[in-house]
């Protein structure tokens, strides 16, 4: 083994090591490697020896995987921020590796064929097929391998290459992949056939030892006849579907009498591979039932029969959920289409009530002990918007088809079993709860025909008397003293209450909010997690785009539930609980400046949290609430004053910690809750040395090279720009913020929070303290645009150079410029400014491009005279088209500049109950920068122009005249400004 091997092999063992030092060493080695040339070629010679220990053959494989994923498709320099060069793959050791990937992967261990396949499906999605030709057919060629297992890798990768066809819509990039892949369907064909076959052979014979490799064989075929045609039916496939169909039938109806014997001592929670291919074959019929209906006709009924037959035999066995969700699915499918006079009949409807919903709509014991034991699961698997699909909720969707197209005949039948059920659980409620779980899922299911997540169900089933059946049985269960009592049943009664909320009267939907906080205190984690999310929902709902309910009315229960909200957070596994901090971030948003009496209180109970927490965070969606509550309570809690040093008191113990302890997942929310404390002092006479002291360590470049970082590290530095610009600048601070701005704008993905530093420079700073640094500024700028220009960098630079010459006059922007450059100021203005103002904005951005632009078109001495009309000209047409766009009066809450935001307060309108965490960077809406109207002393900046002009045009008569002559259009713009301003330009 070569030295640079050994170096390699010694390093991958290292990482293996339980030593974190070794760890770490040996990472930082293979860091360094990865930039040589020929890594991914060195890890692949290592783990190619099957006399390579397993361990490191698979760490190798691990390291190579993620080596592919990040540097086979070149980065862009332009977004390294750091400044450090990309690594990048030479097409000479691309091609050595695609040439052994196939063969290595297929003759590797399990364990690393599993990383090699997933490599090779990562450079699939780069260079397949137009760089990439010989893969298809190497792999077609590997498709006649008579060993099961091999074939197995060899369908595991074709599987992972084409799983990324589902979902797409067919376009002429998919379409050409599609047409170049039609080589692969007949060999495909051929080999579902033998497989399915040796299947059918090894079935009879009780072959329990070679069937379950066969199983699976079947099973990726039937992935990659699904993957195939999720974009559309094509005419290989077409021309060949009737032996599709034969194969897929024979495997749905597959029965393995011996093998099943000899496995059902298994775990009855894993999904066996017998079933996993029946589910499969399920999932390809609702396919082709929601997208080829016409072509799949002449099989539907025998599949609905098989598939119903398959779906009564189906146990309750969790290991069998998969494929009990998939078969319903189809009818589900086959129910909303044409052909749903299949499930016409009353005996048939009959059937489908006894034989499929009710079965798969009740409790087994495996859930009721997920409810107990875990309740996050629950949770997710419950409420809509969870990541996983249930029984129930298939069982729901096809009661729903049902509704749909025999609503009168669906209704009664299904509402006769709820009365049963019903009644059996009044005769004995405790012992017969399962019973009325089952009856409220069921009328959940028959009246729900249209829902959001703002509102809930917004259409309903006008045949189910909703009202009285949460009067008769949902509200005295919520009313119950005993909170822990029949708690499945107190679940299921919260999530109606939630589902139907709209749908109560004004009087019962308030009615709830003292229902819930007694619920809040329930000891069963579903339980007060459901009350929380009632209380939730019901501030979020609107009528009218207005609230449901006010603030005023909220007033009794306020107290209550924030005590209650808090006292669930300390009940056992609830402690980092995102659904009831989510209650606590909505309540104290919804109530706004009521929550004063309380905010110091509950600020300093968040705040024990909050360092609680920060030593190990592992809930996402709870610490974004957690912040967000925190920002909500700055918000509206404090007032500029003794208030906020009070809450800085508070706050500032677990800021320090986080900090301190280097918590990157909270850096970004720290940034942001403490730009909304410096923007509170604004107008003090100055900020505390407490804050001041923490601008040079935030201008360090770690922090700025964690992209998440940035738009919250933006934020603060523009809050301390504007709080204290003259502190900025006595301590020296502004080279180093101005180096933070250069390196910002250099990446295309963050050069908008550079310019917007550049703007609260402009507003904030006098221009003699700046103008040392403009010739730099000016260069960075003219750099990146001549470099790298996007349509983006160049809106961003309009408004900044537009708000400078708003500010300080045109000719003042024009001598500025020319200290980059002696009269670049006129190129600048014919290449970019000029063609840039034609563009859209929003009202306030485009307010300051018009002001700013008039004034440099009528200051700056390059643009003055005949000899300037070449920029003048351009300059003067794209002002006149701006400027009717302007609306008199534009403010702050019309909308955003380039660099800001028009957001309203709206996290969780968009989603049931899922989390609110999804990203590196999650901006807290309660700390959003105010957006600022920049030049408020202009009334209407369409009378402001025209003015200008008007003075422009009586100092140099005939210019504008001259300018215009070649442009009627212009003209008319010019006749409509004055017209509508009431301003003469001559």
């Amino acid at each position: 083994m070569a030295a640079d091997l050994k170096d390699l092999h010694s390093a991958l063992a290292q990482t293996l090591a339980p030593d974190p030092a070794l760890i770490k060493q040996a990472e930082a080695f293979l860091k360094a490697a990865q930039a040589k040339p020929g890594f991914g070629i060195s890890i692949l010679q290592i783990v190619t020896p099957d006399d390579t220990d397993i361990a490191v053959r698979q760490q190798g494989a691990v390291q190579f995987k993620n080596f592919v994923k990040y540097y086979w498709s070149p980065r862009d320099a332009a977004d390294v921020l750091g400044g450090g060069a990309p690594i990048t793959l030479t097409d000479e050791e691309k091609e050595q590796i695609k040439t052994h990937i196939i063969d290595l992967m297929l003759s590797a261990p399990p364990r690393v064929r599993s990383q090699l396949s997933e490599a090779l499906t990562i450079i699939s999605q780069h260079d397949f097929p137009r760089k990439w030709e010989g893969l298809l057919p190497q792999l077609i060629g590997k498709l006649t391998a008579e060993d099961p297992t091999v074939l197995n890798g060899v369908l595991t990768t074709v599987d992972s290459i084409y799983h990324r066809y589902r979902g797409q819509f067919l376009n002429e990039s998919l379409n050409e992949e599609l047409q170049y892949s039609q080589t692969l369907v007949k060999p495909l064909l051929a080999v579902a056939q033998r497989v399915t076959a040796a299947c059918t052979a090894a079935a009879a014979a009780g072959g329990a030892a070679a069937l379950p490799v066969l199983l699976d064989d079947a099973r990726l075929i039937l992935s990659i006849f699904h993957s195939l045609n999720s974009p559309g039916l094509t005419e290989e496939f077409e021309n060949t579907l009737k032996e599709w169909m034969d194969c897929i039938h024979a495997l749905l109806i597959l029965g393995a009498p011996a093998y099943t014997a000899a496995t059902s001592g298994g775990d009855p929670e894993q999904e066996g591979p017998l079933d996993a291919l029946k589910a499969a074959a399920c999932e390809c019929l609702s396919l082709f039932m929601a997208l080829n209906e016409e072509e799949f006709a002449p099989h539907l009924e025998v599949f609905v029969r098989d598939v119903w037959r398959l779906l009564i035999s189906v146990g309750p066995a969790t290991g069998q959920d998969h494929l009990a969700m998939a078969a319903i699915t189809f009818l589900t499918t086959v129910a909303k289409s044409v052909h749903f006079g299949l499930f016409g009949d009353a005996a048939v409807l009959k059937q489908v009530c006894e034989g499929i919903v009710i079965p798969n709509l009740k409790l087994r014991d495996e859930d009721v002990e997920v409810f107990e034991m875990n309740w996050v699961e629950w949770v997710r698997r419950d409420t809509e918007g969870g990541d996983s699909d249930t029984r129930r909720r298939a069982a729901s969707e096809l009661v729903r088809a049902l509704v749909d197209k025999f609503p009168a005949q669906t209704t009664e039948l299904f509402s006769g079993y709820v009365a049963a059920l019903l009644a059996e659980a009044v005769v004995a409620p405790e012992a017969a709860w399962r019973a009325k779980d089952a009856a409220i899922y069921l009328v959940s299911a028959l009246a729900v025909k249209g829902r959001t997540a703002a509102a809930g169900a917004t259409s309903t089933n006008s045949l189910v008397n909703l009202q009285d059946f949460y009067a008769g049985h949902v509200a005295p269960e919520l009313a119950a003293p005993d909170v822990d009592a029949r708690p499945v049943v107190k679940a299921d009664c919260l999530r109606f209450a939630t589902t139907f909320r709209s749908q109560l009267s004004r009087e019962a939907a308030l009615d709830l909010f003292p229902k819930a906080a007694s619920l809040l205190a329930s000891t069963h984690n579903v339980v007060h997690s459901y009350a929380a999310m009632l209380v939730e929902r019901l501030l979020a709902q609107r009528i009218n785009g207005a609230s449901a309910f006010t603030s005023e009315q909220l007033g009794p229960y306020l107290q209550p539930l924030l005590e209650r909200l808090f006292a669930a957070l300390r009940l056992p596994e609830s402690g980092e609980n995102e659904y009831v901090m989510r209650a606590v971030m909505r309540l104290v948003t919804f109530v706004g400046a009521a929550i004063a009496p309380v905010a110091a209180p509950a600020l300093q109970q968040l705040c024990e949290i909050l360092l609680a927490v920060a030593h190990n965070p592992t809930q996402p969606g709870f610490n974004h609430y957690l912040f967000e509550s925190i920002a909500a309570l700055v918000k509206f809690g404090c007032q500029p004053g003794p208030s906020v040093a009070a809450a800085e008191d508070v706050i500032f113990p677990p800021f320090q910690v986080i900090l301190q302890e280097d918590v990157q997942e909270f850096h970004p929310y720290v940034f942001q809750i403490l730009a909304q404390l410096i923007e509170l002092r604004s107008g003090a006479t100055g900020l505390p040395e407490t804050y001041l002291a923490l601008v040079p360590p935030l201008l360090i470049p770690t922090f700025w090279e964690r992209a998440g970082n940035i738009p919250a590290l933006g934020r603060l530095v523009r809050a301390y720009i504007s709080t204290a610009p003259s502190e900025i600048a006595s301590r020296g601070l502004l080279p180093g913020i101005l180096g933070v701005f250069q390196k910002l704008v250099a990446s295309k993905a963050q050069d908008h929070e550079g310019m917007a530093i550049l703007d609260n420079l402009t507003l904030a700073m006098e221009p003699s303290l700046l103008s040392q640094y403009m010739p730099t500024v000016w260069n960075v700028l003219f750099q990146r645009i001549q470099v790298a220009r996007t349509p983006k960098i160049v809106r961003c630079f309009l408004h900044s150079a537009s708000l400078m010459s708003a500010k300080q006059g045109g000719a003042a922007v024009a001598a500025s410029m020319d200290t980059a450059q002696q009269g670049i100021h006129v190129m600048v203005v014919q290449g970019i400014w000029a063609p840039a103002l034609t563009g859209a904005g929003s009202p306030l951005e485009t307010k300051v491009a018009v002001v700013g632009s008039a004034r440099m078109l009528c200051e700056a001495p390059g643009l003055q005279g005949a000899g300037a009309d070449g920029a003048a000209a351009p300059m003067l047409v794209g002002l006149l088209q701006r400027v009717a766009t302007v609306g008199a009066g534009a403010t702050a809450d019309e909308g955003a500049g380039p660099t800001g935001n028009g957001d309203d307060y709206c996290v969780g309108e968009e989603e049931e109950f899922s989390s609110g965490y999804a990203a590196a960077y999650a901006k807290l809406q309660n700390a959003a920068e105010v957006e600022k109207d920049f030049l408020a002393e202009v009334a209407d900046a369409a009378v402001d122009v025209a003015q200008r002009l008007a003075a422009w045009s009586l100092q140099n008569p005939g210019t504008v005249g001259r300018l215009l002559a070649s442009n009627p259009d212009a003209q008319t713009a010019l006749g409509t400004l004055c017209q509508r301003t009431g301003v003469a330009i001559a």
